[in-house]
């Protein structure tokens, strides 16, 4: 039997582009980030645990996809 009418969900989560605030510096990270997320050349937090969304430090650029 066909089920080509039962939609498949799409994900809520992402990989989204981050520009760090201190020095701009721009990072891949995941929506739902389970640890925090420093950056890479300046070691400013980016992103926080939250247990679900993650809280975002810097400005979302976009999505990575």
């Amino acid at each position: 039997m066909k089920k080509d009418h039962i939609e498949i969900p799409k994900p809520s989560s992402k990989f989204q582009k981050i520009n760090c605030n201190e020095c701009g510096e721009l990072q891949i990270v995941y929506s739902h980030a389970s640890t925090q997320i420093a950056c890479n050349s300046c070691g400013n937090t980016i992103a926080e645990a939250t247990g679900s969304k993650a809280k975002i430090n810097g400005k979302i650029s976009g999505s990575a996809e």
